[in-house]
């Protein structure tokens, strides 16, 4: 049972930490720069701390 549950703990710090180090790798989505619906340039960091649905269409 104590060996279940330390390799249990073992793989969940290696997932998270993989995690964390693919996340630092990654540019912030902070970062970005998209246009609104009326085609003005809006920079997501003003939408930082608030929960965003990001709608990405491929279309001409």
């Amino acid at each position: 049972m104590l060996k279940r549950m330390f390799v249990s703990a073992f793989v969940i710090l290696a997932m998270t930490t993989a995690m964390v180090a693919s996340a630092a790798d990654t540019p912030a989505a902070l970062n970005f720069k998209a246009k609104d619906i009326d085609g003005k340039e809006v920079n997501l960091s003003k939408y930082k701390g608030r929960v965003v649905l990001v709608v990405n269409l491929a279309s001409r």
